[in-house]
């Protein structure tokens, strides 16, 4: 039996799943039955859920996400809307993020593209992978800010945008940028590609973005980086998910 001295230094490591699984151990009749390699396993696992649980917390706080409860089971498949149920299945899986592609959704407003790029965010948690979801002027203005406070500041905060596995920027080129945002945002976006997945939320096709970045070099390369990289979902619909549901989604 483990002293209470054992069970404070378990706690001292943080091993608290381990000592929960063992006090549960103590208090079920039937764990007696088990051999020492069968409970000490059972202790093993409850650690490591725990740990991996707390992980997946960690990355669902640092990214950021309006809306957390967003989840893939929760997309609506209404037939007006023609999404492809298998595809998007698929992507969820997590493979294009192994494979560093991006996905470009698009639609009318009301359409339902936050969540469902929220959707494939909290998946990407729950698989691990660190994700961020920001707006774009948000992503800009950081990015403008530390660059004014100098070039180390500037790096900094461009290397923790570059590092995400997957980054979802929404409202992606609603308005027209500035020279200054635009080089901000092709140096983040060049040094990303074909390294980290990004999830563009746009109102725009991209062949409309190139008319809303003013340096014409920066609209071709963020576009072509992209778009070449990407799949691409539409979502349609007869009337706005605000409408159908009577809520912000």
């Amino acid at each position: 039996m483990l002293s209470n001295e054992t069970i404070a230094k378990l706690r001292q490591m943080k091993m608290t799943g381990m000592v929960e699984a063992y006090e549960n151990q103590m208090n079920a009749m039937s764990s007696a039955e088990l051999s020492f390699d069968d409970r000490l396993g059972l202790m093993v696992d409850q650690e490591w859920l725990r740990r991996q649980n707390n992980k997946m917390n960690l990355l669902m706080k640092k990214a950021g996400f309006i809306d957390g409860r967003a989840c893939i089971e929760d997309i609506d498949y209404t037939s007006d809307r023609k999404l492809d149920r298998q595809f998007i299945s698929e992507l969820a899986s997590g493979n294009y993020i192994h494979h560093a592609r991006n996905i470009i959704i698009t639609g009318a407003t009301g359409a339902g593209k936050s969540f469902m790029a929220q959707a494939f965010g909290t998946t990407a948690c729950r698989q691990k992978f660190s994700t961020r979801y920001i707006r774009l002027n948000d992503l800009v203005e950081t990015l403008l800010i530390e660059k004014e406070k100098g070039l180390e500041s500037y790096q900094k905060a461009r290397k923790s945008f570059e590092k995400i596995s997957l980054l979802i920027i929404d409202e992606w080129l609603l308005f027209p940028i500035t020279v200054d945002e635009s080089k901000v945002l092709a140096d983040l976006i060049d040094r990303r590609n074909r390294k980290t997945s990004t999830i563009i939320v746009s109102q725009y096709e991209p062949v409309e973005w190139i008319e809303q970045i003013p340096n014409p070099v920066a609209a071709e390369a963020m576009t072509d980086r992209l778009k070449s990289n990407s799949y691409n979902i539409f979502i349609d619909g007869d009337i706005s998910m605000r409408e159908r549901y009577g809520f912000n989604r």
